[in-house]
């Protein structure tokens, strides 16, 4: 059984960058199945304490509201291990920021241009993950 306060927020934090996570009973089960003994309060006041809202249906990380709001114009896969992503015209280094500071394990690194952000991943599996945690649902211009 996990007990720390700071590893449990960690896994939410995990658990809402890799995982669709609709509502508080699906993150409770999450936390469940990694050895967590939670409540719904508890639940509540970790979400309220790492500023983590719903959007779209789902819970995103703090981050992830904020890359939305800067607004990733388009992303590619080129090649197995590089995703490419368009932005406005001098949005990509404060994007390229906030990737980097969501430190999922699936991103190796990340170079920003003006408007072009390459992130290396370990590989084209991964794509996906870091495709939810940056808000978007699939390849190409985001909504």
């Amino acid at each position: 059984m996990n007990d720390s306060r700071e590893a449990r927020l960690d896994a939410i934090r995990n658990i809402i960058a890799e995982t669709s996570i609709p509502n508080q009973e699906e993150l409770i089960k999450s936390l469940t199945n990694l050895g967590y003994s939670v409540t719904q309060s508890s639940v509540s006041r970790d979400l309220t304490d790492l500023r983590i809202n719903k959007s779209g249906g789902f819970y995103v990380l703090p981050e992830t509201n904020a890359i939305q709001q800067l607004g990733i114009l388009q992303a590619t896969p080129a090649g197995p291990n590089l995703l490419v992503l368009k932005t406005a015209i001098g949005a990509a280094p404060l994007i390229g920021l906030k990737i980097d500071q969501l430190k999922l394990s699936q991103i190796i690194g990340t170079i920003s241009g003006d408007d072009t952000i390459f992130i290396a991943t370990a590989q084209h599996t991964d794509h996906p993950v870091i495709l939810k945690a940056l808000g978007l649902t699939t390849y190409g211009a985001s909504k």
